[in-house]
């Protein structure tokens, strides 16, 4: 990497230091984006993601993207294109979009797609970061998902969740505390995180579930860190106690949340269920009884 760019800046214009993957990640963007201004077949290039709507951090990954001529598109090399900037150790072709998620040398994690010129400006976007074009695209921005939709993705987390109930006692009865960790990590990062977010954030379950909890509130982010300490201390100590408290404010909070955004997506929440799985807990919990 160092051969292709030369040395990295690793200050900025303050004089305040650069984190070191931001430098990698601000070198690969601005060399894809010269390149594209040198490939006669690309007509822009741009970013979305974190780093279009501006809430991204020094460790933002990379979305970029670019449009080529219609007749171009079908042959248009990807990872050809990547590789004049950085040697792409890993790739995955992308499910559905033409593009493919990579790790380049560096290491840096890049997600690059391809659209064809002419449909490029027809589909709705977040947000976009142009970085060259050359000429107008007219690429839409603004999109955000419809309440129906938040409300059915609420719903269907909270009723996904909450049939699952008996997992925990089953797990554990089952001697699996490993997976059982796992499981009780899940529902604080894959349903409390989204259903707090959803509370000021529309997009919350279109965003990168990496990212969700950095765009928590301060002190969502403190109850989300809180009710993961409890629950690692309680497990690393294999306390049936310790274990059953934990479980039990992991349930408290997942309902206040729930019931928070089902009340702003005039949702109903399934009260008989939550009752019927705390009773279960407090009489079958594994190690008690």
């Amino acid at each position: 990497m160092a051969e292709r760019w030369g040395t990295l800046t690793t200050r900025d214009d303050k004089g305040d230091a650069i984190e070191p993957i931001a430098a990698r990640h601000d070198a690969v963007i601005d060399s894809l984006t010269d390149a594209a201004r040198a490939d006669q077949r690309v007509m822009a290039a741009w970013l979305q993601g974190s780093r279009a709507d501006g809430s991204a951090d020094a460790f933002s990954d990379i979305d970029y993207y670019v449009a080529v001529e219609d007749e171009a598109f079908s042959s248009f090399d990807k990872l050809e294109f990547i590789n004049q900037v950085a040697e792409v150790l890993v790739h995955t072709e992308l499910f559905g979009q033409y593009g493919v998620a990579c790790l380049l040398e560096g290491p840096v994690k890049l997600d690059f797609f391809v659209e064809r010129a002419s449909t490029a400006p027809q589909l709705p976007r977040p947000a976009v970061k142009l970085l060259m074009e050359r000429a107008p695209l007219m690429l839409k921005t603004g999109w955000e998902p419809s309440r129906q939709d938040v409300a059915r993705q609420v719903d269907s987390t909270i009723r996904t969740t909450l049939q699952g109930a008996s997992w925990p006692v089953r797990l554990l009865r089952r001697g699996q505390w490993m997976t059982h960790a796992y499981s009780e990590l899940m529902l604080i990062h894959n349903v409390i995180v989204p259903l707090m977010l959803v509370q000021h954030d529309a997009r919350a379950f279109h965003r990168n579930a990496m990212t969700r909890e950095r765009l928590l509130t301060a002190e969502q982010r403190a109850e989300v860190d809180s009710l993961a300490h409890e629950l690692l201390t309680a497990l690393a100590a294999r306390s049936p106690e310790g274990s059953l408290r934990a479980h039990l404010r992991i349930v408290d909070v997942m309902g206040r949340a729930g019931r928070t955004a089902c009340a702003a997506f005039d949702l109903e929440f399934p009260e008989a269920a939550e009752r019927e799985a705390r009773r279960l807990y407090e009489r079958e919990w594994p190690g008690l009884h």
